[in-house]
């Protein structure tokens, strides 16, 4: 009883439960107001399996995919563990649901469509799956046989994003969006990068200095394109140091799959997360050497 007086639960609909507020900033991802959050990034998991639809092998699957999209992004690890160990994150596929009695901010499981998972900011880390759903490994779309299919991957990466402290962002296209199963939107957005990088801390320094306007040359790729940008031919030569950065935001780490830091070069995988401004500055003590900019917009 008291776990639900203290943590809130979050439920994903297929219908809208609430309106889109629209704010005149960037930031939309939003965090819980205590600031809710694990204190280790090396998380385990301990997950029960649904009933229909779905075997056993695929729900491993698509949970591992689903963290493995987090993992990607953030400093997090996830490790799922056998059923005689504890684990950090707990995963149900209940079919007698009774937790919404205690709580008026989600709905009861009611069948098959409405809601579909809820789950516990940390550090409780519950995710619920309603069993009456039928899971599967794909793209939701309506069956057949008269019943909607569901995509496991989408509706798991979202509640995992709730169980690591996001609340729903106000990013119509964004993944931790209340409607995103309607969205379509699979990918985790920058927007949502940010807002975990800064719950937890993890270095993001402040904006790139900009005493001369870079010089930016505009791109539109296809999706999955791997992208890469040069420094300037005669950077080993000036010895300077260099530094990227992507709409203003130093660039310190590579993230597997997304973007890799090569010192003077760096390479990306165009998508959804990696749309923005890319601008690289070459300094030698207080002098800029070199800069240049790309705008990369992505073509779905």
């Amino acid at each position: 009883e008291e776990a639900h007086s203290t943590v809130l639960l979050i439920g994903i609909r297929k219908e809208a439960r609430s309106q889109v507020l629209h704010l005149s900033r960037n930031k939309r991802y939003t965090l819980t107001p205590e600031k809710l959050k694990w204190d280790k990034f090396k998380l385990t998991y301990l997950l029960s399996f649904p009933t229909k639809l779905m075997n056993a092998s695929d729900t491993r699957r698509g949970i591992a995919k689903a963290f493995g999209m987090w993992s990607d992004v953030s400093p997090f690890t996830f490790r799922e563990v056998p059923a005689d160990q504890e684990a950090d994150i707990k995963i149900f596929y209940p079919v007698n649901h009774t937790d919404c009695w205690q709580s008026h901010l989600h709905h009861c499981f009611d069948g098959t469509t409405g809601e579909l998972a809820h789950a516990f900011f940390p550090p409780t880390g519950e995710i619920h799956f309603d069993d009456d759903e039928y899971w599967i490994l794909g793209n939701m779309r309506f069956s057949w046989k008269q019943f909607w299919l569901t995509d496991l991957v989408h509706v798991a990466a979202h509640e995992i994003g709730h169980v690591l402290g996001l609340m729903h962002s106000m990013d119509s296209k964004a993944l931790m969006h209340l409607n995103a199963t309607m969205t379509g939107r699979k990918l985790i957005t920058q927007d949502e990068v940010w807002g975990v990088h800064r719950l937890y801390e993890f270095p993001f320094p402040t904006v790139a200095p900009t005493p001369t306007p870079p010089r930016t040359k505009h791109k539109l790729v296809v999706e999955g394109k791997k992208l890469t940008f040069r420094c300037g031919k005669k950077i080993a030569s000036k010895k300077g140091k260099v530094s990227w950065y992507k709409d203003g935001e130093l660039l310190e780490f590579s993230h597997p799959n997304y973007i890799s830091l090569k010192d003077d070069h760096l390479i990306i995988v165009a998508n959804a997360i990696n749309e923005g401004t890319y601008t690289c500055i070459v300094k030698k003590k207080d002098k800029i050497l070199t800069n240049y900019s790309w705008r990369v917009r992505v073509r779905f």
